[in-house]
């Protein structure tokens, strides 16, 4: 095995260990040695069949690379391969944000559970709509757009070059993931505007009716009916959500 062989698979590895670590659907509760074995797995395709290309100046001096040059070259990689796993992220966050808004307006937040698709802690509606999300996802083969965005990486940023992604299409795809995700809320929302109301009627005309013993049930009642009622129109989102998401994949792989 040659230095220049082994600086090289150094490099592979960095980048697809980190898109692994970060990726969605997987990288929450999956465990660290699965990820790490699909990481080792992945390298070891490339590395049996067609390498990808890697910078000619790099390549020109990998017997004779300095560490330190070397270990900024490693950072690099695992800062292409994060940035991608995290602009997969956020296409499961605005179910994340509905989910969230809407426990928090009907109390169902004050007993988290860890999240089918990360490690922060989530509600129940929150845990409904996150996996409705990664259904969404997987059925729309989000993960042979995965793989297609990682195989396209090689080519548009090359192992060992000077090149970072982009941080201009995350940012706003943090901002769209929080608009799209209060859009999802939005109706079942105004549902419990219109039940709040009702509610306060009904206790200027009745007064010997006890609000808070009945609120909470017919709040909780609504959310899950209007989100019943709405999920084909929440489906739909999602899959802009996705189809828009992939169209600012290009961009972050231009480099910078």
């Amino acid at each position: 095995m040659s230095v220049a062989w082994a600086a090289y698979a150094g490099l592979l590895l960095a980048r697809i260990a980190a898109w692994a670590a970060v990726l969605p659907v997987i990288a929450g509760r999956t465990p660290p040695l699965v990820r790490v074995g699909m990481a080792v797995a992945i390298a070891g395709f490339y590395l049996a069949g067609q390498p990808p290309p890697w910078d000619a100046r790099w390549a020109a001096l990998a017997d004779r690379l300095h560490a330190v040059v070397y270990l900024l070259g490693v950072l690099r990689e695992v800062l292409i391969g994060a940035a991608m796993g995290v602009l997969f992220g956020l296409w499961l966050m605005p179910a994340r944000v509905a989910g969230e808004f809407l426990s928090f307006q009907i109390g169902l937040n004050v007993a988290p559970l860890p999240g089918p698709t990360g490690d922060e802690a989530a509600g129940t509606l929150t845990a409904l709509l996150e996996v409705l999300a990664a259904l969404v996802f997987l059925s729309l083969d989000g993960h042979h757009i995965l793989l297609a965005v990682l195989h396209a990486s090689w080519s548009v940023l090359p192992l060992g070059g000077t090149a970072l992604p982009q941080a201009a299409p995350m940012v706003q795809g943090l901002k769209t993931s929080y608009e799209l995700g209060l859009l999802l809320a939005g109706p079942v929302a105004a549902c419990l505007v219109l039940l709040a109301v009702t509610l306060a009627l009904l206790a200027r005309t009745a007064p010997q009716l006890n609000i808070y013993s009945v609120g909470f049930t017919l709040q909780v009642t609504v959310v899950l009916l209007a989100s019943a009622v709405l999920v084909p129109e929440m489906v739909q989102a999602m899959q802009a959500v996705v189809h828009g998401y992939g169209g600012q994949l290009p961009q972050m792989l231009r480099g910078d």
